[in-house]
């Protein structure tokens, strides 16, 4: 279920299409930057971005990002997919390794409470999906960042 905040946002997303990257947060500007800003402006993109942001943290899926944003979900991932060239489900997952990735660097928090912190309901799918986008384990990643803490060690979707 969407909350009124996110409905707002969402809305506005599709009514802008030109949304200005200066209003964005610090964070929204690293997880962003991998997209060129005309694929950035894009309703559909913006939308799916600022819906992910918002949501990412608890158990979203291609449908509830296509409901929110008026679509369907193939027309939605295909039209996502043609302008960044990432399916929609993959950049949810993407962008929940990338706040797994901060949690494991700037935390002591317990590799299953960064599981489920970022939004991923189950442990093993959660190591193997790491290992496959980021090359190691999550304990393999923060013993090898454990001297990073606080640097921006530049992570990007």
């Amino acid at each position: 279920m969407l909350n009124g905040e996110t409905m707002v946002r969402v809305h506005d997303a599709r009514s802008r299409p030109y949304s200005d990257p200066s209003e964005w947060s610090p964070r929204a500007k690293r997880v962003h930057g991998g997209l060129h800003s005309l694929e950035q402006q894009h309703p559909i993109v913006r939308g799916v971005m600022d819906y992910v942001e918002e949501n990412y943290m608890s158990s979203i899926s291609l449908r509830d990002v296509a409901q929110a944003l008026g679509y369907s979900p193939a027309h939605l991932t295909h039209k996502f997919s043609s302008l960044t060239g990432t399916p929609v489900t993959a950049w949810i997952i993407k962008r929940r390794l990338f706040a797994a990735q901060e949690l494991l660097i700037e935390t002591k928090q317990n590799v299953m409470t960064v599981c489920e912190t970022v939004g991923f309901g189950d442990l093993c799918y959660f190591t193997r999906q790491f290992v496959r986008h980021v090359g190691v384990t999550p304990t393999q990643f923060r013993s090898a960042n454990k001297d990073n803490v606080g640097m921006d060690i530049g992570l990007s979707l």
